[in-house]
């Protein structure tokens, strides 16, 4: 899925749909999150990637809360999405985001 095509969906759904989609895909993220810990062990093989998700997870609770209050100077929907599925330094994260997008999308048309 494009940019383009993740801008068209998620702008598709009403404000509470959006809501809904944005915890479902923090969901997802913890579970991208899991790819870089250390296996038996405390640390992490890709710290830099880390930070990264926690930046995004930090853009979407930041998106989620003026979402859940109707405020309009959070971010527009395409600007989110290029933060969250653009990710040119590290482009197996960008990979990753976008099929975690894509996995909640496709949950969203199910529960639907």
């Amino acid at each position: 899925m494009t940019a383009d095509q993740a801008v068209a969906v998620f702008s598709s759904y009403s404000s509470g749909e959006q809501a809904e989609f944005l915890a479902q895909l923090m969901v997802e993220l913890t579970l991208v999150a899991r790819d870089s810990y250390e296996v038996g062990g405390d640390g992490f093989t890709f710290p830099q990637r880390v930070r990264r998700l926690n930046e995004v997870q930090h853009r979407i609770s930041e998106f989620l809360w003026a979402l859940l209050h109707d405020d309009p100077s959070r971010y527009p929907d395409d600007v989110l999405l290029r933060i969250i599925l653009e990710q040119p330094d590290d482009p197996a994260l960008g990979q990753q985001l976008n099929e975690a997008f894509a996995r909640s999308a496709a949950r969203r048309l199910t529960a639907a």
